[in-house]
């Protein structure tokens, strides 16, 4: 025979960590190879499945306690069973080894869900996966063993409303995840129907979800993994995270993993056409998740306009309608927070809707209209403006108010003061004028002639040998050295400028960014005989080095093939060493510091030249700060005054901000603050360019920023404002062009001191 226990929360991987045991009669040997489904009204009816196989030691039993060791596929270490309870069948069950997994963190109350932003179909399909566009309520799954919840995209549980979906966590088995996906109930015709979501979205009483889940049950779509077990999984890449959420092969009843597909987008958006589906969303293959972050890594494209919109008032109704409400009067937020009218929506209420709307609002009367600028007509009645309502419209008129609109029904997922109009953004990379094709690199080597360990290829009508290409040079994300190449062709058009005529350092990573690199200013001697060199006097090496000069994007993809992951130069031209074309100041964190507090530091300098009436731009370091360059531009600047005039801002800024502010670089000053670092303003010294890459965990980028950026960051206190990856900077670029390009323009003269 043997002994047995059920445990329904999961043994438990970590001592800290009891779980209940229930002690149950014992099973026949036979048991040991049982798979298969126990029928209703028998003992143990349901699903059986073997969990593990493996052999065991007994080092004790008695009859209140017993101690194995377990050596299986899955399961291995010492635990101990116990009694714990006034019922025979009350056990627990112990780990007594330390941790199976010592690294395991414990789960996050609340990962926001990532957003995407609306727009049209990229042009690089090939690098974007893409999906079914999901019409539901967005919810984030939390399950561990023995219980499970859902919040909606706000952070409310959602759970009560759809006791069906309960049953994902049996099927978890012992792994406890973060899942993202999106609540739908399928028609009778196979297609989401979110007039039947709605009444279960806002229903909590027991009876009633019950009844509704039978008449118009859930299904969970689940497109993420974001955490699983002990481990955060939204720095890996798009490709890998789906990979770990197949490897779950979650398909049940109420839930399932749909499929993606791998270019294609454009007959995926025409099939969900025809079939009267919302749209697509296409994500990046290696966007990581951005929690709360509308970024340019997921897109979303849609068949028809729709969007949620605050209601503000209603009109009666006329006719058969003229007791009730006629229509609603919506409206969206501007960039100053204001309420503006844009318009109302008549049709798409059924008579139940109506109802439950007019109570909705009713304890929400006010007599003065919530909207700013132009106004409803005259008769509206006016309500505070705190439900939101989702609206499918034809276009937005001149005026500002939607034309065609009809009602889809309420959203509690969204607070109504993130309500703004939803604007078509360009898709990244689509306009070739601001950044190219990333994809080009493999165009190139399709098209190449094969050579021993890569290809040869032609880049605006250089010769160019291209190795190594499959090789990782960021094994965190996978991010290789065709990535690199196609990145920096990529945005090429932005960055070039920038590098034109400047000597350049080389920081070399060979065996990627865990391997050990080399800073190259002499060029390589083996560089294509195209390459353009500057030859500068050191007076540190007392000899003359000639530096290696990017001019055009067939000596970047070279440079990029080297594995050249950073781009460091000089803040002089070559023509003109000693003068400097810009003031940069590097703002580096000191423990437990991080860029908010660089931010606090990049404002204060804001605030300093803005009195000069200089401008100043800023851009993240790609690593764990930020820098702020004042362009000048001017033929008469040089180090002599540049130097010491940073100095004495920093200098400043410390006696002004001395709990925050370090401007010297002894490290035993920098706890918890931030140094201002201004030796950078030297003819020998190099700071990192404006989109390089940079040699870190992820391919993160540093990237220019506006101010409101910097200002949103500092006040939020959420550094992940401030990191962009490259396919991130790629779509930030296709968006907003360069907002660097003043600081290679700008003429701008420093103030004499005292002056």
């Amino acid at each position: 025979m043997l002994a047995s226990w059920a445990i329904p929360n999961g043994i438990p991987d970590d001592p800290k960590r009891n779980r209940k045991a229930v002690h149950v009669e014992d099973h026949p040997l036979e048991y040991l190879d049982f798979h298969g489904t126990i029928p209703t009204g028998n003992y143990g009816a349901g699903e059986v499945t073997v969990w593990d196989h493996g052999t065991y030691v007994a080092e004790k039993w008695k009859p209140d306690e017993v101690i194995a060791v377990f050596d299986g596929e899955r399961l291995q270490g010492r635990y101990a069973l116990f009694r714990a309870g006034r019922a025979e069948k009350d056990w627990m069950i112990h780990r007594m080894d330390p941790p199976a997994d010592p690294s395991a963190e414990e789960m996050p109350d609340f990962i926001a869900p990532m957003l995407a932003k609306l727009t049209t179909l990229p042009a690089d399909e090939p690098a974007w996966a893409f999906e079914v566009k999901w019409d539901g309520e967005r919810a984030i799954g939390h399950s561990q063993p023995g219980r499970i919840h859902f919040l909606s995209r706000n952070g409310n549980d959602v759970t009560a409303a759809y006791p069906e979906l309960r049953a994902l966590n049996p099927a978890l088995s012992s792994h406890s995840a973060i899942l993202d996906g999106e609540i739908v109930v399928f028609g009778e015709d196979g297609r989401p129907n979110f007039q039947a979501l709605q009444p279960r979205m806002h229903q909590r009483g027991e009876a009633a979800v019950r009844r509704l889940a039978e008449a118009a049950p859930a299904t969970y779509m689940i497109f993420d993994l974001l955490w699983l077990d002990g481990h955060d999984l939204t720095d890996l890449p798009y490709t890998e995270r789906r990979a770990r959420l197949d490897a779950l092969a979650l398909d049940g009843e109420r839930w399932r993993v749909p499929e993606f597909w791998i270019g294609n987008g454009a007959a995926l958006l025409a099939a969900t056409r025809e079939q009267g589906l919302e749209g697509v969303v296409a994500k990046r293959l290696d966007s990581r998740y951005t929690p709360g972050r509308r970024a340019g890594g997921w897109l979303k494209i849609k068949n028809s306009s729709r969007q949620e919109l605050v209601i503000g008032g209603w009109t009666s109704g006329k006719g058969s309608r003229s007791s009730s409400i006629g229509a609603l009067e919506l409206g969206v937020h501007d960039d100053a927070g204001e309420l503006r009218y844009a318009g109302r929506v008549g049709t798409g209420f059924d008579s139940q809707e109506l109802t439950r709307l007019a109570k909705l609002m009713e304890p929400l009367a006010r007599t003065d209209t919530p909207f700013s600028g132009p106004q409803p007509p005259k008769g509206a009645h006016f309500v505070e403006p705190t439900l939101v309502c989702e609206v499918e419209f034809t276009e937005w008129t001149r005026a500002g108010t939607l034309r065609h609109p009809s009602y889809k029904g309420l959203r509690d997922d969204k607070r109504a003061d993130e309500v703004v109009r939803e604007l078509v953004s360009a898709p990244p990379v689509a306009a070739t004028a601001v950044a190219n094709d990333p994809a080009a690199v493999m165009a190139w080597v399709k098209d190449g002639r094969k050579i021993r360990g890569g290809v040869e290829v032609e880049v605006e009508g250089r010769a160019l040998k291209l190795t190594n290409l499959e090789k990782v040079l960021y094994p965190q994300t996978g991010f290789r050295k065709a990535d690199l190449i196609g990145y920096y062709a990529a945005v090429a058009p932005v960055l070039l400028p920038h590098l034109r005529d400047r000597p350049l350092t080389l920081k070399r990573y060979p065996n990627g960014v865990d391997g050990k690199f080399f800073y190259e200013k002499q060029s390589p001697s083996h560089r294509p005989e195209w390459v353009q060199t500057a030859t500068i006097w050191s007076r540190h090496s007392k000899r003359d080095i000639d530096y290696t000069l990017c001019q055009d994007l067939p000596t970047l993809v070279w440079l990029a093939n080297l594995a050249d992951i950073e781009l460091h130069p000089l803040l002089s031209l070559a023509e003109n060493v000693e003068r400097p074309t810009a003031l940069a100041f590097d703002l580096d964190p000191g423990l437990p510091a991080s860029i908010v507090e660089c931010c606090e530091v990049a404002l204060e300098l804001r605030e300093v030249f803005g009195q000069l009436g200089l401008s100043a731009f800023p851009k993240t370091s790609g690593s764990k700060g930020l820098q702020v360059y004042v362009p000048l531009n001017h033929p008469d600047a040089t180090y002599e005054q540049t130097k010491p005039f940073a100095h004495a801002v920093a200098a400043t800024l410390e006696r002004r901000r001395p709990e925050l502010i370090v401007s010297m670089m002894a490290k035993t000053e920098r706890r918890g603050k931030v140094l201002i670092d201004w030796s950078q303003n030297d003819e020998h010294k190099t700071t990192v360019n404006v989109y390089s890459l940079r040699a870190k965990a992820r391919p993160n980028v540093s990237t220019p920023v506006e101010w409101a950026e910097v200002e949103a960051c500092r006040d939020q206190r959420d550094r992940e404002l401030l990191v962009f990856d490259s396919a991130e900077v790629l779509a930030r670029v296709a968006e907003r062009g360069d907002l660097f390009a003043e600081v290679r323009s700008l003429q701008q003269t420093l103030p004499a001191f005292g002056g």
